[in-house]
């Protein structure tokens, strides 16, 4: 419980260091982490690793924006809508990727192109709004339709969202679904043979994954208070592998240590560096995520210091104190 009571200390901490630009930015930061941890579900845990993610997330955000822009409807609800699609989305690709026999690489690239299928439909289809996308519009009630004018208010919101994140990959890593998942990623042979279903097991892995990230589509678009179909794009697949991989890919917490070290400074370089020379930011930010995976090849959430030691230097023995003959 020691990472749950550090992250309520941190949200609760960082309004009174921070002013609202910054804590917008730990807003975001715990989103996208939420969304890290709901790709490593499937990616991490059970081997199925989706490039498609941003389905998920661009389904959860114009499920809540389309029913309240159109019928009144709480983002809230609209918020279960989308998860409930997502999870349904995820789970029938899941399914269709066992069904055909699509694996490893290829299944990535199949979530890849179903993404790109959904941004070519939204961006042409006029009743949602085509390429010119959709202003979501303002409400009296604040908290009954999830607008916030508080950066305070929506770093609670993103909090929330990340413990509910942490608790189902904690709960699915000490289950004994965790431990299919785990047969599933490392010998899928294997685990059929031991009465495992692998295809059972992407499916409800991937179902997990798609409600998980449409809910943090539903947040980000009544955070932004407008959606396009940019949501639909590679950006936040891209985004939640780096920080996986950076943090450790198949662990609970590895995804959000890389999510919070990695999108602030992406931020800070981009406002710090990015107005001097155009593209150096993003030159340093990709050399730093490629040192980190370099150096800590496991996650720096596997990081142990003495294996890092007897690793660089295989050769040098253990001090034993000095000779008493």
């Amino acid at each position: 419980m020691k990472p749950f009571a550090l992250l309520l200390a941190a949200t609760a901490l960082l309004p009174l260091l921070f002013g609202p630009y910054w804590v917008g930015v730990a807003f975001l930061a715990l989103v996208y982490a939420g969304a890290a941890s709901a790709w490593n579900i499937a990616g991490g845990f059970a081997g199925a690793s989706s490039f498609g993610q941003g389905l998920f997330f661009g389904v959860g955000g114009y499920s809540a924006a389309l029913l309240f822009d159109r019928l009144g409807i709480t983002a809230w609800l609209g918020l279960l809508v989308g998860a409930l699609l997502g999870g349904l989305l995820g789970a029938g690709i899941g399914w269709l990727g066992s069904r055909l026999k699509i694996g490893g690489l290829a299944f990535a690239v199949l979530t890849l192109a179903l993404a790109e299928i959904a941004f070519l439909f939204v961006q042409s289809f006029e009743p949602v709004g085509a390429s010119r996308g959709i202003d979501i519009p303002p409400s009296d009630h604040a908290f009954a339709d999830m607008q916030f004018s508080s950066p305070t208010s929506w770093l609670a919101v993103g909090a929330g969202y990340l413990i509910c994140c942490q608790l189902v990959a904690t709960g699915i890593n000490r289950s004994a679904l965790g431990h299919r998942f785990r047969a599933v990623r490392e010998n899928p042979l294997a685990a059929e043979a031991m009465g495992v279903s692998a295809t059972a097991s992407r499916v409800i892995a991937l179902g997990i994954s798609g409600a998980l990230t449409a809910i943090a589509g539903t947040i980000f678009a009544q955070y932004s208070v407008f959606i396009n179909p940019s949501l639909f794009g590679p950006q936040l697949t891209i985004e939640v592998i780096l920080f996986s991989l950076v943090g450790g890919m198949g662990t609970v917490w590895g995804p959000v240590l890389g999510t919070v070290i990695l999108y602030p400074l992406g931020t800070w370089l981009r406002t710090e560096v990015g107005g001097t020379v155009p593209g150096v930011d993003l030159l340093l930010y990709g050399v730093l995520v490629i040192i980190c995976i370099r150096t800590f090849p496991g996650g720096l959430v596997r990081f142990n210091p003495h294996h890092h030691i007897r690793r660089l230097h295989p050769h040098r023995r253990p001090h034993s104190g000095p000779s008493t003959t």
